[in-house]
C-alpha cells in the first residue's frame, strides 16, 4: 500500500480509538449510575434491612460491564493498527513529489 492510502486509515483507527474511549466510559458511568440509584433505593426503602440480610453485603459495588472491557480491547487494538500505520506510511515516504516552480529567465 502507498503512503497516501495508509495515512487517512491511520487517522481512521485513530478516530475509532476515540469513538471507543467514549463508548467505555459512558457504559462505566452509566453502570456507576445504575448502581448507586439501587443503593440509594436499598438505604431508603423499609424493604432494605431484608434485602441487605438475603445479599449479605452492605451496599452493591460497580463493576466493569462486558461493554466496557470491549470497548478497551478495540479500542487498544485499534491504536495499534493506527499507529502502525502512520509508521508505515512515514517509512515509505508521501510518494508526492513537490510541485515544480517555473524559473523566469
Amino acid at each position: 500500500m502507498s503512503a497516501t492510502v495508509l495515512e487517512p486509515i491511520g487517522i481512521g483507527c485513530f478516530v475509532l480509538v476515540g469513538i471507543l474511549l467514549f463508548v467505555a466510559w459512558d457504559r462505566h458511568k452509566d453502570n456507576a449510575s445504575k448502581t448507586e440509584a439501587v443503593n440509594k433505593m436499598m438505604r431508603s426503602s423499609p424493604l432494605g434491612g431484608m434485602m441487605k440480610e438475603m445479599r449479605g453485603a452492605a451496599q452493591l459495588e460497580s463493576g466493569i460491564p462486558t461493554a466496557t472491557k470491549y470497548s478497551l480491547f478495540f479500542a487498544v487494538l485499534s491504536w495499534i493498527g493506527g499507529v502502525g500505520c502512520m509508521v508505515m506510511a512515514a517509512k515509505k515516504g508521501s510518494g508526492r513529489t513537490p510541485p515544480e516552480i517555473p524559473r523566469t529567465p
